[in-house]
């Protein structure tokens, strides 16, 4: 949750109680000449939190300055940094030592790793690093992934009384977890960079959770970057708005995030402007317009010596970070795809926006005018907000359209359920267009949902492989995406894990945990140690990959003709992953190799007591070594479901009778079974209200499905999705309960890409992108929500009322589930984090159901971000009634009522 108002107080209060001033003075970069002036100006205007680092080789000059302030040490706070020369537990006090001595004190009252990386000094020499031939630092990989042997000696350095608080800089979100889960002294802060290039929400986020105060180093940028933010035209905006300067406004932003500034000059007019910054409160709305802004441009670190220091292992991990973090919550994090107007929604975001083409839209008519300029259409021009959501976000292209015969200002329909479709819509004879991206033409035709039933039963089952965008015709050549060029290292790298995965008759893709060096040693000893058969030279190995390359080389195999075993394995590649490689398909050594990894798992074999009776075989809680699926002879994918759909951790059992099984059985039975998949089950069935018909035509059944581990629930809104979702669930290999809204059926028309196309499951959609609150829906009653925008903006008379001035204007975002089991947890977690309220709407009863699941998930894991209480809005506890249908759903009243008491809590 963001501090709307950053109050007088100087100090921000750590997880441990202890009082850190909230506003901290830099000392990088000052020469010895310019650190005791800076310093003792600093502390003369008000300064108490002064930051220093063994590396900085300034720390004397900087005690010179406190002397020269004349403060007593009781009333500063003093942070130094461990240096990555001296991360062997035994050079650690010596390095403290030396600190405490140059700054004249007899303790710290903070002291951090200043990285996560550790540099070659055998003998604990006072020197930065060990260079190489090639120029750079000489890391020593394994104390570098061993920072936890560093950290209990810092633990020491506590209980000894020459630190009161120790913690971590430039750690990510995985090595953060694995400090604060292993730790006995918790770290209390992580200073990271932190600026409208790099705006860290998702590391704020888990560290709030887990009571770890962010400090921010380069809160301006560094060199290159300072003047493009200080000059940011948002920045600017927010400064003038506020009597600020545009440095004020980004202190006050990251202080408004509870993140602590880490701010630097040599020049006593900045060193009093930043510090003015305790005097004001930069209002809550600018600093969610801030956040949003940083947000939405691309990373720009302007510290990363991965490549400087050529370290082993990325030490930022970006691109994994949010990976991690939804992992531990219980999922894989994909960002809902962006969205740049409430209005625009194009069929094919693939394609190239300089294209000169008309944009094609599902909503109403879709006609340009023969200058290029794109009309609003009816709907459009009802409501600037409004946004058609009934069109997919996945697939075709932005396109020439045939102008169909209907009027340029086609009639909207006043049904609430006909608003997004229009009788234009129904009237299009058919679009024809161009692939932007294949340069394809293509058409649509125009479907209810019940032509689509039909229609997808026929031809999506004659498609012979599964394909995430419309397929291209026999006579276009499809081009293989080049493969990414990268520097020397990681190119070394990239083509090792391609030979891994092309010359490995068996690729088995393990998640370690916490592995350290001596036991990853033991399994590499433990496999070199297996007997090979006769004739055979190569053993197997174990690889410890980077999650990036790893992700690269299977996308680029899967471009190149493997895309069946390629892509489908692509979902397992998340978190620290290692190969096990193996050349050599003989049941005996497989068996023999599976052993070993077992022992890695923690399943101890059974043992024989005295008396004969055997104990049972034994499994730690926490395994070093988890299995997560395997590539059998290049083209056969075996997975272990239990491992992350279920949350149970499994042994090899599973993978192991599977893969030795096939390779023991005949050359007939060998290929019944690879071509036999019991999973591939899809059901599909009616439901929700449509005001008539038999009771269980107009129950919201989902909710009885919730429960089944692997089993898969889908509920499409509208023609496009549900030919989309119903491919994908053709194809998946999990059973599949398709539920079709039967009011939808004919009433939601669209035109329809003739082609063949998936979309993808387990991914809610953003159909309207808000920051104020968020509205979460699926199938029918996802119309009602929009009808309900409508009213919180424009009410009627009648209630106008009970609705103020102030929530009119909220900007609400809008999610379709579309997939209710497994269902898309971080989608929802970030809107929900980003907006501070939810609104949950469904048809089914209120009581144990699928938006139950939902606010208990947002309470568990947002509790922090809310701003008012989760409110559901759906059917009353009593049966589906056969007379006042209409009263029992959810309508736009109900729905509108429940956003204003959010927005107004």
């Amino acid at each position: 949750m963001y501090a709307s108002a950053v109050r007088r107080s100087a100090n921000f209060t750590l997880a441990n109680g202890a009082e850190i001033p909230k506003l901290g003075f830099g000392t990088w970069k000052m020469t010895k000449e310019q650190a005791p002036a800076a310093v003792a100006h600093a502390i003369k205007t008000g300064y108490r939190h002064i930051d220093c680092a063994w590396a900085y080789r300034n720390e004397d000059a900087v005690a010179a300055g406190i002397k020269k302030a004349g403060v007593p040490r009781s009333q500063l706070w003093l942070t130094s940094k461990l240096w990555n020369s001296f991360h062997a537990p035994e050079h650690v006090e010596k390095a403290l030592d030396a600190t405490l001595k140059d700054l004249g004190t007899d303790y710290l009252d903070l002291y951090l790793m200043h990285w996560p990386v550790a540099f070659l000094n055998a003998n604990g020499s006072m020197v930065p690093s060990v260079r190489s031939t090639g120029g750079h630092p000489v890391e020593k990989p394994d104390l570098s992934r061993d920072f936890m042997a560093t950290y209990s000696v810092m633990e020491e350095m506590v209980k000894k009384g020459k630190v009161r608080n120790i913690g971590v800089s430039n750690f990510n979100i995985r090595r953060t977890s694995e400090v604060v889960d292993n730790s006995t002294v918790k770290p209390v802060v992580n200073q990271v960079e932190v600026n409208l290039g790099v705006h860290n929400e998702e590391l704020r986020n888990y560290a709030h959770a887990h009571g770890v105060t962010l400090q921010a180093y380069s809160p301006f940028g560094s060199n290159q970057n300072v003047a493009k933010y200080l000059e940011d035209p948002v920045v600017v905006d927010v400064a003038q708005r506020n009597n600020l300067t545009p440095a004020q406004v980004l202190l006050a932003w990251t202080l408004g995030r509870e993140i602590i500034p880490i701010t630097k000059s040599v020049t006593p007019e900045r060193i009093e402007e930043n510090f003015r910054v305790l005097d004001v409160e930069l209002p809550e709305e600018d600093i969610k317009h801030l956040t949003n802004e940083a947000l939405s441009r691309p990373l720009e670190r302007t510290v990363d010596p991965t490549e400087g220091w050529a370290v082993e292992d990325a030490i930022f991990e970006d691109g994994i970070d949010q990976t991690r973090e939804m992992e531990l919550k219980g999922g894989a994090y994909v960002p809902p795809p962006a969205h740049e107007s409430p209005i625009e929604h194009r069929l094919e975001p693939r394609n190239d926006p300089e294209s000169p083409s008309r944009h094609f839209h599902t909503a109403a008519n879709p006609l340009a005018s023969s200058s290029g300029v794109r009309r609003p259409t009816a709907v459009q021009a009802r409501s600037s907000f409004f946004r058609s959501f009934a069109t997919s976000s996945r697939s075709a292209a932005v396109a020439e359209v045939v102008p169909p015969s209907a009027s340029d200002a086609p009639a909207v329909s006043e049904s609430p359920l006909l608003r997004n479709t229009t009788q234009s819509a129904i009237a299009t004879p058919g679009l024809k267009f161009v692939d932007g991206e294949q340069s394809i033409e293509r058409e649509t035709k125009k479907m209810n949902m019940y032509t689509v039933r039909s229609y997808s039963t026929s031809t999506i089952t004659r498609a012979s492989v599964s394909a995430s965008s419309p397929t291209a015709s026999s006579s276009s050549a499809v081009k293989v995406k080049e493969a990414r060029k990268y520097p020397a290292k990681k190119s070394f790298l990239y083509e090792k894990y391609l030979r891994l995965l092309t010359d490995s008759q068996m690729v088995l893709v393990l998640q370690h945990n916490n592995l350290s060096v001596a036991e990853l040693a033991k399994v590499r000893s433990d496999i070199e140690a297996i007997k090979l058969p006769e004739g055979q030279t190569s053993k197997a190995s174990l690889t410890v990959v980077r999650a990036g390359l790893i992700k690269a080389a299977v996308r680029q195999l899967a471009s190149g003709g493997k895309s069946a075993t390629m892509e489908n394995l692509q979902p397992a590649l998340s978190g620290p992953i290692a190969l096990l490689t193996c050349e050599t398909l003989t049941p005996a050594y497989l068996s023999a190799l599976f052993n070993v990894v077992d022992r890695a798992l923690g399943h101890a074999p059974p043992r024989a007591p005295a008396l004969g009776a055997k104990f049972p075989e034994t499994a730690v809680a926490n395994p070093r070594l988890v299995p997560l699926a395997a590539v059998l002879e290049g083209n056969r994918l075996l997975q272990v479901p239990q491992t992350r759909d279920v949350g149970r951790i499994g042994s090899l059992d599973q993978l192991r009778a599977q893969i030795v099984g096939l390779l023991s059985a005949p050359g007939q039975q060998l290929a019944g079974v690879l071509q036999f998949n019991a999973g591939k089950l899809t059901i599909r069935a009616p439901c929700q209200g449509v005001g008539h018909g038999a009771l269980y035509h107009s129950q919201s059944v989902e909710q009885f499905f919730m429960p089944v581990p692997g089993l898969k629930v889908v509920l499409p809104r509208s023609p496009i999705q549900a030919k989309g979702l119903l491919a994908a669930s053709i194809r998946d290999e999990n059973p599949v309960v398709f539920l079709e809204p039967k009011i939808l059926y004919r009433s939601s028309v669209e035109q329809v890409p003739v082609d063949d196309f998936t979309l993808p499951l387990s991914q809610a959609e953003v159909v309207k992108s808000g920051t104020d609150l968020t509205l979460i829906s699926w199938g029918a009653p996802l119309y009602a929500c929009i009808e309900a925008l409508d009213v919180l903006r424009n009410p009627p008379a009648a209630i106008a009322k009970h609705f103020p001035q102030g929530v009119r204007s909220a900007n609400v975002e809008v999610i379709d589930l579309r997939t209710i089991l497994p269902w898309d947890r971080e989608t929802i977690t970030k809107s929900v984090a980003k907006t501070g309220r939810c609104v949950i709407v469904h048809e089914a009863p209120v009581t144990a159901g699928v938006g139950a699941e939902i606010a208990a998930h947002i309470q568990q894991n947002c509790f922090l971000n809310l701003e008012a209480p989760v409110s559901r809005v759906g059917g009353w506890d009593t049966p589906f009634p056969h007379v006042g249908e209409l009263f029992y759903k959810p309508e736009s009243i109900r729905i509108a009522d429940a956003l204003v008491k959010s927005l107004t809590f």
